[in-house]
């Protein structure tokens, strides 16, 4: 057997599913797939068993908070084995969540997370499917938040809004081109749109990993974490932000593996004025002036 990776972020072309006429009707007929050939070479976990584990520390501690943590943990994670810029500052907040715990939790998050990890990347493989995966685990743990109206959208509703939303045509020209297709939304949740979009795009015979960009914002830290791992995982070029779409106030900028990766390609996406530490250079900056 081969030697395979976990973070496996470029896509084979040749297993990739045929290109086929598709009728133009508001429903999108999915293509139809090569034969399997790059298979997952562990066990995909299912969400079921992901929730049980949950529901099964939660006795102990709050179970909004625990999952909010396992979501920050894992995001941190994988953020500091690429982005050394943001590793020390990430990896005190790692250690102090983390020491909040007790060892027999400690290492239940780490179990919960390698399955969350596999269960992500496996999307890469031909017998993985896309899914929002963190956004159903998020609701079948009962967290969605009324007050704020925050649930997240079910994947087949994605699905729909996503094949109605991309032009076939536009892409085709784009990939013909070896253009750079780009994605952006203000306002992601856990990411569960963007999956979507993904999932049309590689029935359209789409290699994201080199020709789709992605900005996501979100003014919600979980979601930002959510849609890192969503993202980061699925091997996608994407730049995830703290932020407030409308006035642009930023507070963190999460960059995926696959963006760094390929920096040269994907570098004159990332807009200075949305850095935090660049809003902070300018705002010291201007409360100088009025001091004078």
């Amino acid at each position: 057997m081969a030697p395979f990776f976990f973070f496996d972020f470029t896509l084979d072309k040749s297993a990739m599913p045929p290109v086929e006429d598709i009728p133009e009707q508001v429903f999108i007929k999915p293509a139809q797939r090569a034969e399997q050939t790059n298979l997952c070479p562990y066990p995909i976990p299912k969400i079921d068993e992901i929730v049980k584990d949950i529901d099964s520390c939660t006795y102990q501690v709050d179970k909004h908070k625990f999952v909010s943590d396992l979501f920050e943990c894992g995001a941190i994670a994988i953020s500091n084995q690429v982005d050394l810029s943001q590793r020390d500052e990430r990896e005190e907040r790692y250690l102090r969540i983390i020491r909040g715990y007790k060892p027999d939790l400690q290492k239940k998050l780490a179990e919960i997370f390698a399955k969350i990890y596999a269960l992500l990347s496996s999307v890469v493989y031909d017998n993985g499917k896309f899914n929002d995966n963190l956004g159903e685990i998020f609701m079948r743990c009962k967290l969605g938040n009324k007050t704020a109206g925050q649930f997240f959208t079910p994947y087949h509703i994605s699905e729909f809004m996503a094949g109605v939303a991309i032009d076939e045509t536009i892409i085709r020209e784009k990939i013909d081109k070896n253009e750079i297709i780009t994605i952006s939304d203000p306002c992601c949740g856990g990411g569960g749109m963007l999956i979507a979009a993904l999932d049309v795009l590689q029935n359209f015979g789409v290699n994201y990993a080199h020709n789709c960009f992605i900005e996501a914002n979100d003014v919600d830290l979980r979601c930002v974490h959510m849609t890192y791992l969503q993202l980061a995982l699925a091997g996608v070029p994407a730049i995830v932000r703290h932020q407030d779409s409308l006035t642009r106030d930023c507070w963190s900028v999460w960059y995926t593996p696959a963006y760094l990766f390929q920096y040269l390609r994907f570098r004159k996406f990332d807009n200075p004025y949305d850095n935090p530490k660049f809003q902070e250079q300018r705002r010291n900056a201007h409360e100088k002036i009025r001091q004078r």
